[in-house]
C-alpha cells in the first residue's frame, strides 16, 4: 500500500507477522509439554506446518516487494517509546547479528526513520536518507526467517519426535494353547514363551470405558481382544485413545482373535496398514 508520501511502518508489519504468530506458537508449547494425546500433537503439528508456510509467502512478498519497488520504512507509535529504546529492542531480538551485522535497526536508522501520522509528510532528513530508510527491510526478511520459520521448524520437528512413528511388533503365537483361550475372559496370565512374565488386563472391545475399568483387576499392560475380520474402524481407536488416557502408564496390545481360534495373515495385513496409517504404536498379538 505503499504510495511514496509516507513511510512504511514497520511495526504494523512485524506485529502481525512476527511478534502475534511468536506468542501462539511459544504458548502452544505448553499443549506440547502437558497435553501429548495423539490428537493434540496432530492438530499442533498441522498449525505449525501452516505458520511455516504462512511465513514463507510473507517473506516472498516482502522479497518481492522490495525487488520491484523502491520502499521506505519507517516506524510511528503513539507510546512513549524513545528511538534509542525501540533499537535496543529490535536489536535484543535479533539473536542473527553476529552473521549478519547489516540486519539489524541501529540507533541512526531508528531514529532517522521515526514519523508522526499527523500530517503523513516525509521529512527533508527522510528524503535525504531515503535509502537508508530502506534497509529496514532487511531486519524484517531475517525476523520471518528466525522466529516464523526455524523456530516453527524446530517445534514441528519436536512434535514429530514425540509423536513419532515407531514400528508396530508383532508377536507371533508359537504356542498356541494360552493365546486360544482369550476370549472376552478378564483376568488372564498369558505364559507363552513370547509373552513370559507378562500379566494382562484382558478386555473385549466395548465402548463403556467406566465400566470395564470397574470389572476388571489391576494389571500394569492391557490386552484389548477384537475380532480380526471386522474392518479397523476410527471409533475402535477412540476407545483406545480413551483407555491410553485413562491408564497413562499402561501397555495397550491388541490381540486379533480369528473365527478358528487364529486370525488370518489377509486381516492382519489389514490391522496393521491401518496401524501403521494412523502412525499409531500398539502390540499386535496374533
Amino acid at each position: 500500500m505503499y504510495n511514496g508520501k509516507e513511510l512504511v511502518n514497520s511495526l504494523i508489519y512485524l506485529g502481525i507477522v512476527v511478534f502475534l504468530p511468536f506468542i501462539f506458537s511459544f504458548f502452544s508449547i505448553f499443549t506440547l509439554l502437558f497435553k501429548r494425546e495423539k490428537k493434540s500433537l496432530e492438530a499442533l503439528s498441522i498449525s505449525y506446518l501452516f505458520g511455516i508456510f504462512f511465513s514463507l509467502g510473507a517473506l516472498s512478498s516482502l522479497l518481492f516487494i522490495v525487488t520491484t519497488q523502491d520502499l521506505a520504512f519507517g516506524w510511528a507509535t503513539t507510546l512513549n517509546i524513545k528511538a534509542s529504546e525501540l533499537s535496543n529492542f529490535l536489536n535484543a531480538i535479533a539473536i542473527w547479528k553476529s552473521f549478519c551485522s547489516s540486519c539489524i535497526v541501529d540507533e541512526h536508522l531508528a531514529k532517522i526513520s521515526e514519523f508522526i501520522r499527523l500530517g503523513g509528510a516525509i521529512s527533508k532528513e527522510q528524503i535525504k536518507n531515503a535509502k537508508e530508510l530502506g534497509s529496514w527491510w532487511k531486519f524484517l526478511a531475517m525476523a520471518i526467517v528466525t522466529y516464523g520459520i526455524l523456530f516453527r521448524a524446530i517445534l514441528y520437528l519436536i512434535v514429530k519426535f514425540v509423536n513419532k512413528e515407531q514400528k508396530v511388533n508383532i508377536i507371533s503365537d508359537k504356542n498356541e494353547e494360552s493365546l486360544e483361550e482369550i476370549s472376552s475372559e478378564y483376568n488372564n496370565k498369558i505364559t507363552q514363551n513370547e509373552l513370559k512374565n507378562r500379566v494382562f488386563r484382558v478386555i473385549p472391545y466395548y465402548t463403556n470405558i467406566p465400566a470395564i475399568l470397574k470389572n476388571t483387576p489391576d494389571a500394569k499392560d492391557i490386552v484389548v481382544v477384537v475380532k480380526s475380520w471386522e474392518p479397523p474402524i476410527l471409533d475402535f481407536f477412540d476407545f483406545l485413545e480413551e483407555l491410553q488416557n485413562e491408564n497413562k502408564n499402561a501397555k495397550i496390545s491388541i490381540f486379533l482373535s480369528g473365527l478358528n481360534g487364529k486370525a488370518d495373515k489377509e486381516n492382519i495385513d489389514i490391522w496393521l496398514r491401518k496401524l501403521n496409517e494412523l502412525r499409531l504404536n500398539y502390540e499386535i498379538i496374533v
